[in-house]
């Protein structure tokens, strides 16, 4: 559901370990819908999703893309997440904070706090929004809300660790198959 750098991504690692699943090829697809058509078109046999949330509840674009598709769960797992705030230059005014509707949420109070004047935009991906800052994709003006570790790998400077509305803040994901 996420490409590297993503919560997502680290699910995918971990709970296919967690199957005993060998010699597995990590597929990076940017949404739910992506994910679950990958599954039904069988150019891949496992899918990771996340579900739900502990404060911000069900990952809605999750249950529409399963909705009345014949797909069993094989695995659910919670795991804790936290959000960072990056910039491509340490000195700029941040007028946009880009990121998943799910960061989004799960971070608007102190978001709101720290940039009461931004408009939040949603993309696909918390990792995406880091390289799309990085590689110019999207202005200066706008600030990424993602991972530590996405942050760090596209060169961008942290602002704001831990944004997270909740410290407990936590994502449950499901690993899923065609049946």
């Amino acid at each position: 559901m996420g490409i590297p750098f993503s919560n997502s991504a680290e699910m995918s690692v971990k709970m296919s370990a967690a199957l005993g699943l060998e010699g597995v090829e990590h597929v990076a697809l940017m949404s739910s819908k992506g994910v679950v058509d990958a599954l039904m078109d069988g150019s891949i046999e496992y899918g990771v999703l996340a579900v739900e949330n502990r404060f911000a509840g069900a990952v809605l674009e999750t249950q529409k893309a399963m909705e009345g598709m014949p797909l069993e769960v094989l695995l659910l797992d919670w795991t804790p997440i936290h959000h960072c705030v990056f910039v491509k230059d340490g000195d700029v005014k941040v007028n946009k904070l880009i990121s998943h509707v799910q960061a989004l949420m799960q971070s608007q109070g102190n978001l709101r706090r720290l940039y009461p004047e931004a408009e939040f935009v949603e993309c696909e991906d918390t990792a995406y929004a880091a390289e799309m800052l990085a590689d110019g994709t999207i202005g200066p003006e706008y600030a990424a809300v993602c991972r530590m570790d996405a942050g760090t790998h596209y060169g961008l400077t942290l602002v704001h660790e831990n944004v997270e509305d909740n410290k407990d803040n936590m994502t449950k994901f499901a690993i899923v198959r065609r049946v």
